[in-house]
């Protein structure tokens, strides 16, 4: 290695030049580990907000989750509601049919005790309606309920739909951030590992220098034997 020191009297280096020089390389060196620093405290900022980005993430991954198992429930509760809305148009089908036999016990005994036609046909026409008015009505219930189950099972397919695309969307974003974080990591990984070595060099540059330094030192130097003079 170079050093721009100029030689001492008695052998070494100056001082002042290996002082200088010991000055301006702590100085860079103070520099770079500054430098190194900021680099890593700006990445460990940013994994710290990227980690809280990505809780938060999750927070919201568990709400969707209970919200699809609200949804679920409610899914079953409308089966349920569907199942006895069945129930009962059984039971209004069983009730039309007890009418229609009412209507027939009704048809059999004017037939049997009413032979005159015009009593007959008026009976038999009261008896007409209230059949299809039995009919209507059972109906009318069957109907309202199909369209009751319907509706609501057509809400059901679009709230799952949703919950899918929201659950996607929010799963890949997780994958990133999860991905870029450990990029992150590994980038302040590498700059630790940059200043480990660089202040091992300086350490040893340093230590270097000072046995040099130490070498050349004028206290350690021995003072010239005087010359006899000649008698």
């Amino acid at each position: 290695m170079d050093h721009p020191f100029r030689s001492a009297v008695f052998g070494g280096f100056n001082r002042q030049d290996v002082l200088t020089y010991l000055e301006a390389t702590a100085q860079e060196a103070a520099r770079q580990q500054e430098e190194l620093q900021q680099k890593l405290d700006s990445s460990l900022e940013t994994v710290t907000r990227q980690d809280a980005d990505l809780t938060d993430q999750q927070e919201q991954l568990e709400r969707l989750g209970q919200e699809n198992e609200s949804l679920k429930a409610q899914l079953e509760q409308a089966n349920v509601a569907l199942s006895s809305c069945r129930t009962e148009c059984s039971q209004k089908n069983g009730e039309l049919a007890a009418a229609q036999c009412e209507i027939d016990a009704l048809k059999a005994r004017v037939a049997a005790l009413e032979p005159d036609a015009s009593a007959y046909a008026a009976v038999k026409e009261r008896t007409a309606g209230v059949e299809l008015e039995a009919h209507r009505r059972a109906q009318a219930v069957q109907e309202e309920a199909e369209q009751q189950a319907s509706q609501l099972r057509r809400q059901m397919e679009q709230w799952f739909q949703k919950v899918e695309r929201e659950y996607d969307a929010l799963r890949a974003q997780i994958e990133s951030t999860v991905s870029h974080a450990a990029d992150q990591l590994g980038k302040a990984e590498a700059s630790l590992e940059k200043v480990t070595v660089l202040m091992e060099e300086q350490d040893v540059a340093l230590a270097a220098i000072a046995q040099d330094y130490s070498r050349t030192d004028p206290a350690k130097i021995a003072a010239p034997m005087p010359i006899p003079e000649n008698e």
